[in-house]
């Protein structure tokens, strides 16, 4: 069992390195070991930041959080891809709304420094500037399990 750990570790730390391209400028740093929910829409979200991410633009110190996403779909198909992209974006507004509300800093949130990278695929997907849409879906989402929850 740990020599399977130790081997997916090498093959994660491999696909992250491949794409440097993608996260160059970024310095990566320790997220905190405890890290509260998000409240949305009467539910409680877990989402927890695998790594923070710091970066600078325009002289102002910024800061993002990223998730490790280990997808296990690997069909090559069109239909396939946007649907890893969308969760992708999905993922990285989640972090963004996390950052907002759990991350104390004295950096300033950023969309470009929320991201979730798609270990396998070697993606990273960052939060859109334009998050409204996305984040009203979330919401609607979770106002409809808070909804729903007491009648089970």
């Amino acid at each position: 069992m740990r020599q399977d750990d130790a081997v997916k570790s090498i093959e994660v730390l491999h696909s992250l390195l491949a794409m440097s391209n993608q996260t160059s400028g970024f310095q990566f740093v320790s997220s905190p070991a405890k890290q509260a929910k998000l409240s949305i829409g009467g539910v409680e979200v877990s989402v927890y930041a695998d790594m923070l991410v710091h970066g600078q633009e325009k002289g102002v110190e910024q800061i993002g959080a990223a998730v490790l996403r280990m997808t296990q779909d690997d069909t090559a198909t069109d239909a396939a891809k946007e649907k890893r992209k969308n969760m992708g974006l999905y993922v990285a507004t989640l972090l963004r709304l996390h950052v907002d509300q759990n991350i104390s800093s004295n950096r300033t949130p950023s969309n470009r420094l929320c991201m979730s990278i798609d270990v396998q695929h070697g993606e990273a997907f960052m939060a859109p500037k334009a998050t409204t849409q996305r984040t009203k879906d979330i919401t609607g989402a979770c106002q409809f399990i808070a909804a729903l929850w007491p009648t089970l």
